[in-house]
Protein backbone atom coordinates (compact mmCIF):
# COMPACT_ATOMS: atom_id res chain seq x y z
CA UNK A 1 0.00 0.00 0.00
CA UNK A 2 1.10 3.60 -0.80
CA UNK A 3 1.37 6.01 2.14
CA UNK A 4 -1.76 8.09 1.60
CA UNK A 5 -2.52 11.46 4.09
CA UNK A 6 -5.56 10.71 5.76
CA UNK A 7 -7.88 13.82 5.10
CA UNK A 8 -7.78 16.89 7.45
CA UNK A 9 -11.31 16.89 7.69
CA UNK A 10 -14.09 13.83 7.92
CA UNK A 11 -17.43 14.87 8.33
CA UNK A 12 -19.90 12.51 10.12
CA UNK A 13 -23.72 12.43 10.61
CA UNK A 14 -23.61 14.40 13.51
CA UNK A 15 -19.90 15.14 14.27
CA UNK A 16 -16.85 16.00 12.56
CA UNK A 17 -13.49 15.01 12.89
CA UNK A 18 -10.94 17.85 11.82
CA UNK A 19 -6.99 17.61 12.57
CA UNK A 20 -6.00 19.76 14.95
CA UNK A 21 -5.27 23.50 15.04
CA UNK A 22 -2.90 25.85 17.55
CA UNK A 23 -6.25 27.66 17.80
CA UNK A 24 -7.42 24.42 20.02
CA UNK A 25 -5.01 24.71 21.97
CA UNK A 26 -6.77 26.84 25.04
CA UNK A 27 -10.06 24.81 24.64
CA UNK A 28 -8.09 21.76 25.06
CA UNK A 29 -6.22 22.88 27.85
CA UNK A 30 -9.57 24.21 29.76
CA UNK A 31 -11.45 20.50 28.74
CA UNK A 32 -8.68 18.03 30.19
CA UNK A 33 -8.01 20.59 33.34
CA UNK A 34 -12.03 20.38 33.86
CA UNK A 35 -12.12 16.59 33.44
CA UNK A 36 -8.52 15.51 34.38
CA UNK A 37 -9.56 13.58 37.59
CA UNK A 38 -11.97 11.20 35.34
CA UNK A 39 -9.58 11.25 32.57
CA UNK A 40 -6.56 10.37 34.63
CA UNK A 41 -8.43 7.24 36.26
CA UNK A 42 -7.45 5.33 32.81
CA UNK A 43 -5.27 7.69 30.80
CA UNK A 44 -1.56 8.60 31.73
CA UNK A 45 -1.11 11.86 30.43
CA UNK A 46 -3.78 14.23 31.42
CA UNK A 47 -1.26 14.86 34.35
CA UNK A 48 1.39 16.33 32.15
CA UNK A 49 -1.00 18.96 30.81
CA UNK A 50 -0.45 21.72 33.47
CA UNK A 51 -0.54 24.80 30.97
CA UNK A 52 -1.62 25.90 27.55
CA UNK A 53 1.91 25.37 26.15
CA UNK A 54 1.64 21.15 26.91
CA UNK A 55 -1.22 21.64 24.59
CA UNK A 56 0.77 23.54 21.87
CA UNK A 57 3.48 21.38 22.07
CA UNK A 58 1.39 18.34 22.28
CA UNK A 59 -0.73 20.06 18.84
CA UNK A 60 2.86 20.89 17.29
CA UNK A 61 3.87 16.99 17.92
CA UNK A 62 0.64 15.87 16.03
CA UNK A 63 1.17 18.23 13.17
CA UNK A 64 4.76 17.07 12.24
CA UNK A 65 3.89 13.51 12.89
CA UNK A 66 0.91 13.92 9.96
CA UNK A 67 3.43 15.57 8.24
CA UNK A 68 5.58 12.41 8.28
CA UNK A 69 2.57 10.34 7.85
CA UNK A 70 3.16 8.46 11.00
CA UNK A 71 -0.48 9.19 12.73
CA UNK A 72 -3.23 11.59 12.45
CA UNK A 73 -4.61 13.70 15.34
CA UNK A 74 -8.23 14.69 15.02
CA UNK A 75 -10.57 16.99 17.22
CA UNK A 76 -14.15 16.34 17.15
CA UNK A 77 -17.12 18.56 17.01
CA UNK A 78 -20.39 18.32 16.87
CA UNK A 79 -22.52 19.53 13.66
CA UNK A 80 -24.89 21.76 15.01
CA UNK A 81 -22.87 24.19 17.24
CA UNK A 82 -19.36 23.03 16.17
CA UNK A 83 -18.61 22.16 19.56
CA UNK A 84 -15.20 20.93 20.19
CA UNK A 85 -15.81 17.86 22.70
CA UNK A 86 -13.24 15.58 22.23
CA UNK A 87 -9.82 13.88 20.37
CA UNK A 88 -9.54 11.02 17.79
CA UNK A 89 -6.59 9.60 16.62
CA UNK A 90 -5.34 6.98 14.44
CA UNK A 91 -1.96 6.20 15.30
CA UNK A 92 0.88 3.44 14.92
CA UNK A 93 0.55 3.44 11.54
CA UNK A 94 2.62 0.77 9.26
CA UNK A 95 2.02 0.99 5.97
CA UNK A 96 4.19 -1.86 5.17
CA UNK A 97 1.45 -3.64 7.50
CA UNK A 98 -1.69 -1.72 5.87
CA UNK A 99 -2.41 -1.83 10.07
CA UNK A 100 -3.00 0.97 12.80
CA UNK A 101 -4.90 1.87 16.09
CA UNK A 102 -6.96 3.97 17.50
CA UNK A 103 -7.66 5.85 20.38
CA UNK A 104 -10.15 8.29 21.42
CA UNK A 105 -11.30 10.44 24.89
CA UNK A 106 -13.98 12.38 25.06
CA UNK A 107 -15.05 15.02 28.32
CA UNK A 108 -17.52 14.14 30.63
CA UNK A 109 -20.79 15.60 29.82
CA UNK A 110 -20.74 14.87 26.37
CA UNK A 111 -20.42 11.09 27.49
CA UNK A 112 -23.62 8.54 26.41
CA UNK A 113 -24.31 10.26 23.35
CA UNK A 114 -22.88 7.83 20.79
CA UNK A 115 -20.63 10.36 19.70
CA UNK A 116 -16.99 8.89 19.79
CA UNK A 117 -18.88 5.58 18.32
CA UNK A 118 -19.40 7.85 14.89
CA UNK A 119 -15.91 8.95 15.52
CA UNK A 120 -14.47 5.45 15.23
CA UNK A 121 -16.63 4.59 12.34
CA UNK A 122 -16.24 7.45 10.78
CA UNK A 123 -11.80 7.58 11.10
CA UNK A 124 -12.38 3.22 10.61
CA UNK A 125 -14.25 3.38 7.14
CA UNK A 126 -11.59 6.25 5.88
CA UNK A 127 -9.07 3.77 6.87
CA UNK A 128 -10.41 0.85 5.02
CA UNK A 129 -10.95 2.95 2.14
CA UNK A 130 -7.48 4.17 1.52
CA UNK A 131 -5.86 0.35 2.01
CA UNK A 132 -5.56 -0.20 5.82
CA UNK A 133 -6.42 -3.95 6.21
CA UNK A 134 -6.20 -4.04 9.98
CA UNK A 135 -7.44 -1.33 13.20
CA UNK A 136 -6.68 -2.04 16.61
CA UNK A 137 -8.56 -0.55 19.83
CA UNK A 138 -7.01 -0.94 23.41
CA UNK A 139 -8.14 -0.25 26.64
CA UNK A 140 -7.80 -0.47 30.01
CA UNK A 141 -10.88 -3.50 30.83
CA UNK A 142 -11.69 -1.28 33.93
CA UNK A 143 -12.91 1.44 31.86
CA UNK A 144 -16.04 -0.12 30.95
CA UNK A 145 -17.42 3.30 28.76
CA UNK A 146 -14.41 3.20 26.83
CA UNK A 147 -14.55 -0.76 26.54
CA UNK A 148 -17.81 -0.42 25.21
CA UNK A 149 -16.88 0.88 22.13
CA UNK A 150 -15.22 -1.81 19.83
CA UNK A 151 -17.48 -4.10 21.44
CA UNK A 152 -21.19 -2.05 20.37
CA UNK A 153 -18.97 -1.73 16.88
CA UNK A 154 -18.31 -5.77 15.81
CA UNK A 155 -14.64 -5.62 16.97
CA UNK A 156 -12.92 -8.67 17.88
CA UNK A 157 -11.04 -9.91 21.12
CA UNK A 158 -8.19 -11.01 20.78
CA UNK A 159 -6.37 -10.53 23.95
CA UNK A 160 -5.53 -9.21 26.88
CA UNK A 161 -1.78 -7.20 27.37
CA UNK A 162 -1.28 -8.11 31.26
CA UNK A 163 0.40 -5.12 32.83
CA UNK A 164 1.57 -3.02 29.73
CA UNK A 165 0.59 0.36 31.14
CA UNK A 166 1.66 2.28 33.86
CA UNK A 167 -1.01 4.66 35.36
CA UNK A 168 -0.95 6.62 38.37
CA UNK A 169 2.09 4.59 39.63
CA UNK A 170 0.22 1.15 39.15
CA UNK A 171 0.36 -1.41 36.01
CA UNK A 172 -2.92 -1.64 34.57
CA UNK A 173 -3.91 -4.84 31.79
CA UNK A 174 -4.88 -3.38 28.15
CA UNK A 175 -7.43 -5.51 26.36
CA UNK A 176 -6.89 -5.71 22.45
CA UNK A 177 -9.65 -5.52 20.18
CA UNK A 178 -9.41 -5.22 15.89
CA UNK A 179 -11.40 -5.30 12.86
CA UNK A 180 -9.92 -6.20 9.66
CA UNK A 181 -11.23 -5.25 6.27
CA UNK A 182 -12.71 -8.67 5.81
CA UNK A 183 -15.16 -8.27 8.74
CA UNK A 184 -16.76 -5.67 6.99
CA UNK A 185 -17.04 -7.40 3.53
CA UNK A 186 -18.92 -10.53 5.21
Amino acid sequence: MDKQYLPELIVGKRISLKRHNISLAQKMFEYVTEDEKRLSRFLPWPKFINKVEDEIDFINKCNDLWEKNGAADYGIFRNEDNEYIGNISSFALSWANESCEIGYWILGKFEGHGYISEAVVALEEVLFKIGFNRIVIRFDPLNNKSGSIPKRLNYIYEGTLRESIKVNERFRDLEVYSKIRSDISN
